[in-house]
């Protein structure tokens, strides 16, 4: 209620209060804002058709004319993708040259040569193999079978060479509680 009598200015509160309260408030400050004493039906698009007009004047720097804010993105978004594409002037299929070159740039420097299809999924593999063999050892790298890594992650934590089901409990449990008699 006080926050409604502040905003009202009265304690006689009545229900649409609120919602006209609002009404007016808004109509006087786009009256203000057109240089009218009075808002008329119309004046909030007005308000806002001079608005547009303005803000496209500032973005363009000369007077308003129909088409000046399509002109003026269409030129910026232009700049944009040629200044990404390294060239004075968009053309039309500079973008995807221009991506396709970079996205084949970054594929270079990760697999460390020029590329070719299978690439990408060959360092991948190479990668992976490399990390089974620096985790589980060269022997168990060359005999690997799906598990195996998980089973020397755990073996690792609980600090046995062989896991067995409710292990990582124990461990955990252990650790946090102290062992138990």
């Amino acid at each position: 209620k006080k926050n409604a009598r502040d905003f009202l200015g009265t304690d006689d509160y009545k229900v649409g209060d609120i919602s006209k309260e609002l009404d007016s408030r808004v109509k006087d400050e786009v009256a203000k804002f057109r240089g009218k004493e009075e808002y008329e039906l119309g004046d909030f698009i007005m308000a806002m058709d001079d608005l547009s007009k303005q803000m496209t004047e500032d973005l363009t720097g000369k007077p308003y004319q129909a088409g000046d804010l399509t002109a003026e993105l269409d030129n910026r978004v232009k700049a944009t993708v040629a200044a990404y594409c390294e060239t004075e002037t968009y053309q039309v299929g500079d973008l995807t040259q221009a991506v396709a070159r970079k996205a084949q740039a970054r594929v270079e420097e990760f697999t460390g040569k020029p590329y070719e299809f299978g690439d990408i999924a060959r360092t991948l593999e190479e990668s992976r193999q490399e990390w089974v063999k620096d985790f589980l050892g060269e022997e168990a790298a060359k005999n690997y079978k799906f598990g195996d890594a998980t089973k020397k992650a755990l073996a690792n934590l609980t600090g046995k060479d062989d896991y067995q089901f409710g292990d990582v409990s124990k461990k955990i449990f252990g650790d946090l509680f102290g062992k138990g008699k």
